[in-house]
């Protein structure tokens, strides 16, 4: 499926990244990994976009006070078969951690208080029962210190599917923790890609998955990880663009197509302006030679050292020359 599009489009990796590294990066130079993780999310759960609502950034208050992303169900009627969205209830909060954030008993405290502000909000008073609200944590990373805290404060923990931890107590809201290194990464790709040092074959394998994709917010959404992973993951692309093949397929020709269209419309302008001041270099050449041999009646070795060619190529005009005449 895949197919090498040429050191062109792997240079425009990094003309990309650097137009639009604003979008990716922050003003310290941060992966905005929320905004890949928003993107991946809505891909995990693509099968049931149309009874799923996402809300990225979700207000608590008017003052800022966000939630990574809520997923509402629309309905009740269906059941969601995503190992992470088995928890799901009708309103859930997911908060998601970089490699650089803290997961700790804070944070789980501050997500609980999240979960309680967005059941008693202006919105939704009355109206959310405690009990259709679900909270999920996700981070590379799997975090052992707040794993632990949860046993030693008599919260029941156990593994639910690979890398994906229930916590439960009575009087507390529905947890889980997503360890997105342990997941699996056939069912599990988008999320496998937020991090750094990808492998090639993990890319490889999001990039299989992307292609099959086709509706405009799939299409969005594959925007905003392959931003991610470039400006995460600059030296992979960069063996891409020294060389490397198996990468570069129709995702990322459509990834950067405006790019690829502004760079093919450059070229052919460059080349038509080459292909222009070459006929006119010939055609002063071939009248010179046309001069030499008619006007001054020198021969074809004097013609040709005159002109720096050689004996062939001199004979060859003479004899376009001779045939135009006819």
């Amino acid at each position: 499926m895949f197919a090498k599009l040429g050191e062109i489009i792997a240079f425009l990796l990094y003309s990309m990244y650097n137009v639009r590294k604003e979008t990716f990066m922050g003003k310290e130079n941060d992966i905005q990994w929320h905004l890949g993780f928003c993107a991946a999310m809505e891909l995990e759960l693509r099968e049931y976009a149309d009874k799923l609502e996402f809300h990225r950034e979700y207000p608590l208050s008017r003052k800022p006070l966000l939630i990574d992303l809520l997923v509402v169900e629309k309905t009740d009627d269906f059941e969601i078969t995503n190992d992470i969205g088995q928890i799901f209830r009708k309103h859930n909060i997911m908060e998601y951690k970089s490699e650089n954030d803290t997961l700790n008993e804070d944070t789980y405290f501050k997500v609980m208080a999240y979960a309680y502000l967005y059941k008693s909000s202006e919105k939704h008073i009355g109206d959310i029962d405690i009990n259709s609200v679900t909270v999920t944590f996700v981070r590379e990373r799997k975090p052992e210190k707040l794993l632990r805290w949860f046993s030693d404060n008599n919260y029941k923990v156990y593994e639910k599917t690979r890398g994906i931890y229930y916590v439960e107590k009575d009087g507390f809201v529905k947890t889980q923790v997503v360890v997105t290194a342990e997941v699996g990464e056939k069912e599990h790709i988008f999320l496998k890609t937020l991090k750094r040092g990808l492998k090639r074959s993990t890319v490889d394998n999001f990039l299989d998955e992307a292609f099959e994709l086709h509706e405009p917010f799939e299409k969005d959404c594959i925007n905003s990880l392959l931003g991610i992973m470039v400006s995460s993951n600059q030296e992979l692309f960069d063996s891409i663009k020294n060389g490397g093949t198996g990468i570069m397929n129709e995702v990322l020709r459509e990834f950067f197509k405006d790019e690829i269209k502004a760079n093919e419309e450059q070229a052919m302008k460059k080349g038509i302006e080459q292909g222009i001041e070459q006929g006119i270099e010939q055609g002063i050449e071939r009248g010179r030679i046309e001069t030499l041999y008619n006007d001054c009646n020198m021969s074809v070795p004097d013609i040709a050292k005159k002109v720096s060619k050689s004996e062939d190529y001199v004979k060859e005009i003479i004899k376009k020359i001779s045939a135009a005449c006819l």
